[in-house]
């Protein structure tokens, strides 16, 4: 038997030796295994620091952003103690879009950015980079991302853990954990059995061999070429490019040495070996569709591994199903991207039992079985019962019967009561007055679940989330079902009219794309201003104008400005959407007054959307008159966005049916409601 010390790491990619590091900075003696340190995914990739230029959000984009900010600092701190070059170059990243082939100008690949990047069009991006292909015709600045040598990064890793005394033992194979209760008590191994304290896995693509965690491999091919002597921009020897590109079909990082990594491809094929012609002929027309000159420098090396993928795409993190084992597992791919950040979480949590709040939404159990499950409608107790069952969806979950299971994806819209004016937007009429959005969810599953629990119809999608071909990203269009929810494309992030058009048109394409060929929907927005997120008045109108000539039906979110809403209305804008309080603020209704105005005199739907916070504040909305809500950040960042998501859709329908029945007058005097005749007396 061998006896491991403190904590004993399975994985020796860069996140296995990273833990390692920190880990023994922080005193604790740390034993790695290892079957072979060059099958990790951290030799197979290329190094981005992209969370803007892949178009993260939600809790994945916080970890990815506090991540990147750790890596100067963090990068040298392992070149002072080795003395090694781990190549970190802030260089930003310029996230092209791409005309389509075969089709009009108009069209475009790619995605819009968020609000804090410019964009470039097309004269600007091509002087911005020379050489770009005739298909490159706008894009994005992201000055913060960047890149890392991830080979020379996971070198200096390993000669940091060797330094520090931290003991590794490369050519071992885990073959099991052993598990009595709530512990684990061995690994068993290739060289036999191994005790610790403490289990870290950090084993990637590997991870299910030991473990029933849904990490799948994903097969990522890429090559790399060298930049001749010839192509040197100048006589200064400068490299032709400068920073990464990104772009749908291909990414193309350049190094400070000359070598320019293209890649690559997302295959779900297991563990098959090897670079294929068709991974190859894809990435290669890509890139030189981005950057022709590429076809005339010579390959250098082609090579393949395999990223750890989860069905969310986020990475598992922190205390697993045992007391004593601490997951790192499912980076897929952003590994090194997220590896300072997952060492310094990881460390904290096994050193102090210190669990980052970040690390919730990345926790095994959001797999668990029963998470595909939505919560049942809310048990009313008998009389027999003192008081009802605890509310939070798990508890709920547990009353389906077996006889009467809820599928994950039956809706649980409360009973409605009918309507006498059913809610009709551009001739399209819906049953529930709830609009929900798509963001700030913890996962895909998650969101699916409360959407279906408040009923909604109109989901609002920003047309730059769904990733459109971009390389290995599984977008919206797969997360929900679009036959049976209407999409409301939206253009959040549009600084200008000029660009919420742009993107309104990507919208309706992206719409017709999922097979909503009759939807012209769009949800404008125009905010230039990015502490407050007020919208542009003068650029909406400006906006809906356009977008209402080409046959939109604009839907615009606005301040709750009466005469900006009747001018909107006169445009021909199919409602309005006056803002309840800023977004995400969960302030409620702050301008009821306003609001209150604009519903008297509008004669097209008024949506109050932005700031409900709360059930009772839906309700509000709704018993002011309001035809219909939308409210996304109350709902997906609750501590049970499910259960809140049955909450808004029941206050929803009891603000409308308490406008509907009319309320009481207020009186400045009481009213008994027991009769003051016929009484008994004496």
């Amino acid at each position: 038997m061998n006896s491991a010390s403190d904590v004993l790491i399975i994985g020796g990619g860069a996140v296995g030796l990273a833990i390692a590091v920190e880990l023994r900075l922080r005193g604790m003696s740390v034993v790695l295994l290892s079957r072979d340190f060059k099958q990790a995914a951290s030799h197979a990739a290329a190094g981005m620091l992209a969370p803007h230029a892949e178009h993260l959000d939600g809790p994945m984009l916080d970890l990815c952003l506090q991540s990147r900010a750790l890596y100067p600092d963090w990068t040298q701190k392992l070149e002072d103690l080795t003395g090694q070059s781990t190549g970190y170059w802030p260089c930003g990243i310029l996230s092209l879009e791409l005309a389509i082939e075969g089709s009009s100008p108009r069209q475009r690949a790619h995605l819009p950015s968020p609000q804090s990047s410019p964009y470039l069009d097309t004269a600007a991006i091509h002087l911005a980079q020379p050489g770009l292909g005739d298909r490159v015709v706008g894009g994005w600045w992201y000055a913060e991302d960047g890149q890392v040598d991830n080979r020379a990064l996971t070198l200096t890793l390993r000669l940091a853990a060797e330094s520090l005394g931290v003991e590794m033992h490369e050519g071992v194979e885990v073959l099991g954990l052993e598990q009595r209760g709530e512990q684990v008590v061995g690994v068993q191994t290739s060289a036999g059995l191994w005790r610790s304290p403490h289990y870290v896995l950090a084993t990637g693509a590997w991870s299910r061999a030991l473990l029933p965690v849904p990490v799948q491999p994903r097969k990522g091919q890429m090559f790399s070429v060298t930049v001749p002597s010839g192509a040197m921009a100048s006589a200064t020897a400068e490299l032709p490019l400068q920073q990464v590109l990104y772009a749908p079909g291909a990414y193309i990082v350049p190094r400070r040495d000359g070598r320019i990594v293209v890649g690559a491809t997302s295959e779900p094929v297991g563990f098959m070996p090897g670079n294929t012609p068709a991974g190859l002929n894809e990435l290669l027309a890509g890139a030189i569709a981005v950057y022709p000159a590429l076809q005339h420098f010579p390959i250098q090396e082609t090579w393949w591994g395999f990223r750890p993928a989860t069905p969310d795409e986020m990475p598992i993190l922190g205390p697993g199903p045992c007391d004593n084992l601490t997951l790192a597992v499912g980076h897929y791919r952003n590994g090194i991207l997220l590896t300072p950040i997952t060492a310094r979480l990881i460390a904290d949590w096994v050193c102090h039992q210190q669990a980052d709040p970040l690390l919730a939404a990345f926790s095994w159990r959001r797999f668990q079985a029963g998470a595909g499950l939505l919560p049942a409608p809310v048990p009313q107790p008998s009389s027999s019962q003192a008081s009802p069952p605890p509310l939070n969806s798990a508890a709920m979950i547990q009353t389906a019967t077996p006889a009467d299971p809820i599928s994950a994806e039956a809706p649980l819209a409360p009973a409605a009561m009918p309507d006498p004016k059913p809610l009709i937007i551009a001739g399209r009429e819906f049953r529930s007055r709830l609009m929900t959005g798509t963001g700030k969810y913890a996962n895909f599953d998650l969101m699916r679940r409360s959407i279906a629990a408040s009923g909604s119809e109109i989901v609002t999608v920003a047309v730059r989330r769904v990733q459109t071909n971009a390389p290995g990203h599984e977008g919206l269009g797969e997360a929900l079902d679009w036959k049976t929810l209407w999409m409301l494309p939206n253009t959040a992030g549009c600084k200008t009219a000029e660009e919420a058009i742009r993107v309104a048109r990507l919208g309706r394409e992206m719409a017709k794309l999922l097979g909503q060929e009759d939807n012209h929907f769009v949800k404008l927005e125009v905010i230039p201003d990015a502490k407050y997120l007020l919208p542009d008045p003068i650029g909406t109108l400006q906006a809906a104008e356009q977008l209402v000539k080409e046959g939109f039906a604009v839907l615009p979110y606005i301040n709750a400005d009466p005469l900006l809403a009747k001018r909107l209305e006169e445009v021909g804008c199919a409602t309005v959407m006056p803002l309840g309080s800023p977004i995400g603020s969960g302030q409620g209704i702050r301008n009821a007054a306003n609001i209150q105005i604009i519903i008297e005199n509008a004669s097209v739907p008024v949506v109050v959307d932005a700031g409900i916070g709360a059930p009772s504040e839906a309700a509000q909305a709704m018993e002011m008159g309001a035809d219909a809500l939308l409210i996304n950040t109350a709902i997906a960042q609750a501590q049970d966005p499910v259960l809140m998501g049955h909450a808004m859709g029941l206050a929803t329908q009891a603000g409308r049916l308490a406008y509907l029945s009319g309320r009481i007058p207020v009186k400045s005097y009481a009213s008994a409601s027991s009769p003051l005749t016929g009484t008994v007396t004496g």
